[in-house]
């Protein structure tokens, strides 16, 4: 096996260390060691491991400590940890997993069971590892041009006006100048969201106590708040329940304010687009209607970050993160959001929120 991957192994147990240290350096791994979570926490640091085997039952900081500093910080956060214990220590085993330990090995094990276990860590890490380069890859492309496309009039028309005698022509590019402005906040709030939804995403997750009324008027003023939308409230039909729904009004906000967006960017001036809310026995159901483009059944299956959908991907201003965004704060909040195409003539975005009763 040809390898550079480097592991950290944490155990108090001199001897044990010592052998796994030597089996896993026959295996090509680079190999650092600490005697306990305490010292484990400085090597993830200066040693950078690619994974993590530590044992649980440890002095100064236990397993179950160290794996919460180490999910604490967001720099070490997706390092694999594999966790050594007892066979019959079922208390031991259900704390790890809900730490988020990614593999348990029994002790006595055997060494190609530790052996087998590290590679099927490694690969998946790889898998991520690459997916996270590929999209930092696509966000810089993107960057580029979709945050320089608004700025482009704020620089160009704002250097001339003060050259302009016409006010009618000043006030002209004032507006020109205030709406790539607030396209250019709109993008920029949009990155800061899912970057926020990367780093902690403890901020957007559901709150046990919390209650949120909506009725037409909470959702009509919300939606002529936001400049992307307030310009063709004309096109959009409201049909809204009063009702008491699971989920802050921030996160409410932000999943509702992406989908009226794309539906209104991707579907034609003429038609219309219908926000429908509506109560069941235990949900309440928001649907987003329009006769856009649409979406093919496998883009559906696959929303990611930095995607767009549809034909006419090139063209189309944006980021990709609106679908993403939407995707990640309703599985954080218990939410079912649904995705369904009819006869190829309209598209039905759905939010089932539980209700607070």
């Amino acid at each position: 096996m040809v390898t550079n991957n480097k592991i950290l192994i944490i155990e108090d147990d001199l001897v044990l260390r010592d052998n796994i240290k030597q089996l896993l350096e026959n295996e090509n791994f680079c190999v650092e060691i600490a005697e306990n979570g305490r010292i484990g926490i400085e090597k993830v640091h200066s040693f950078k491991p690619d994974l993590i085997i530590s044992d649980i039952m440890m002095p100064e900081m236990d397993g179950f400590k160290f794996l919460e500093e180490v999910i604490k910080d967001y720099k070490t956060a997706s390092i694999p940890v594999i966790f050594l214990t007892a066979k019959n220590d079922i208390e031991n085993l259900r704390k790890g997993m809900s730490l988020g330990a990614d593999d348990y090995i029994f002790k006595p094990f055997n060494i190609d069971d530790l052996i087998n276990s590290i590679q099927v860590r490694l690969k998946k890490k790889e898998a991520s590892d690459k997916k996270f380069n590929e999209s930092k890859h696509q966000i810089l492309s993107k960057m580029h041009h979709d945050l320089r496309t608004p700025l482009m009039p704020i620089l160009g028309y704002s250097s001339i006006i003060d050259d302009l005698n016409d006010l009618s022509e000043i006030k002209n590019l004032a507006k020109v100048i205030h709406k790539s402005g607030e396209k250019l906040y709109n993008r920029i709030d949009k990155l800061l969201i899912f970057n926020q939804l990367l780093l902690n995403e403890n901020d957007f997750k559901l709150e046990k106590e919390i209650v949120t009324k909506i009725d037409k008027d909470v959702i009509l003023s919300f939606l002529k708040s936001q400049s992307e939308i307030s310009t063709e409230l004309y096109r959009i039909i409201y049909d809204i329940e009063s009702g008491e729904i699971k989920i802050n009004r921030k996160n409410l906000q932000i999943i509702l304010k992406e989908l009226v967006e794309n539906s209104l960017k991707f579907s034609s001036k003429d038609n219309k687009v219908f926000i429908k809310g509506f109560n069941t026995n235990c949900y309440y159901i928001f649907e987003i209607i329009d006769k856009g483009k649409g979406f093919r059944e496998e883009e559906i299956k696959n929303i990611s970050s930095f995607t767009k959908f549809g034909d006419n991907q090139i063209g189309t201003p944006g980021l990709g993160l609106g679908l993403a965004i939407v995707k990640k704060i309703s599985e954080l909040n218990n939410i079912r959001f649904e995705i369904e195409r009819f006869n190829n003539e309209f598209t039905i975005c759905s939010l089932i929120i539980p209700l607070t009763s």
